[in-house]
């Protein structure tokens, strides 16, 4: 009987790595895929797709019977997924989610008795809640990624309004000179204005698919420095230093943190092995 629930416990742990795993795998095709005018990436490719597809085949009907998080949309820009995938996508991966857990527990039943009870209603709801968990996950990652590129993204901001370009200008030239997340969320900016999205509207919108600390400031900026003009250097400039310095704030609590698990590491580790070492070259000169 523990075995069969270990076996159950890695299928899931596999599955959640094989999700993440075919995630990844479909952001580095969309980096190397063509964008549309508004910046919109293309329908997911490969096995990202497949899965996609077959959760749009056998989960919307259960997915609209779940309750969702209602700040969905805003959480799947947040996390980069949007427009390739949409509110109603991750409500039918929900659904499929619950549907192969249920029928996961269902399997199970007749080799764990009783014990699948409690299996058959932990696994579909762990299984529900394992896509919202992946896409928290995927906005930290995110928003941790562009707090390393963001103060150089501002100052770039800052020298290219100084130079008296607008804040569409700006934003389509520092995107096209600046590789990373938030260069390619600039790019998307600028070409939504292009088509003739207000601006106003796109920067809002920027502010949403950007995580990072910093980025409500920066679009506070840069909506100011459109709405009344001025080249909002010294903000910029000012919030840019900010930014580093927090930086430096997390790299240093992330090293304090680091260093009571090395310690524990080599108290349970490192020491027992030179100790075992050191026994068994004693016994051996014994011997």
């Amino acid at each position: 009987m523990i075995a069969t629930v270990l076996a159950g416990l890695a299928g899931a742990a596999l599955g959640a790595g094989a999700g993440e795993a075919l995630v990844a795998r479909a952001d580095r095709r969309a980096v190397r895929r063509p964008t549309t005018d508004a910046g919109c990436v293309a329908e997911p490719a490969g096995p990202a797709g497949v899965v996609l597809g077959l959760a749009r085949r056998i989960g919307p009907g259960a997915g609209r019977r779940l309750p969702g998080p209602r700040d969905a949309a805003a959480r799947l820009e947040a996390a980069g997924l949007s427009p390739r995938v949409t509110v109603a996508d991750l409500g039918a991966v929900r659904g499929a989610a619950l549907l192969v857990g249920a029928a996961f527990a269902v399997v199970l039943l007749p080799v764990l008795g009783i014990g699948a009870l409690l299996l058959a209603a932990a696994v579909p709801v762990a299984l529900v809640l394992l896509p919202d968990l992946l896409v928290g996950r995927r906005i930290r990652a995110r928003g941790e990624g562009m707090l390393v590129e963001l103060p150089d993204v501002i100052d770039l901001l800052r020298i290219a309004l100084r130079s008296g370009r607008s804040v569409p200008e700006t934003l389509a030239r520092v995107g096209a000179h600046h590789p990373g997340a938030i260069g390619a969320e600039l790019r998307r900016a600028a070409a939504e204005m292009r088509i003739g999205v207000p601006t106003d509207r796109a920067l809002v919108a920027l502010g949403r698919r950007c995580p990072a600390d910093g980025a409500p400031e920066l679009v506070a900026l840069l909506l100011r420095a459109h709405r009344h003009g001025g080249t909002a250097a010294g903000g910029l400039q000012a919030l840019a230093e900010d930014l580093r310095a927090r930086r430096a704030r997390a790299a240093i609590d992330r090293a304090a943190r680091a260093a009571p698990k090395v310690q524990l590491v080599v108290a349970l580790l490192l020491v027992p092995a030179a100790m075992l070492l050191i026994a068994a070259g004693l016994l051996q000169m014994r011997g």
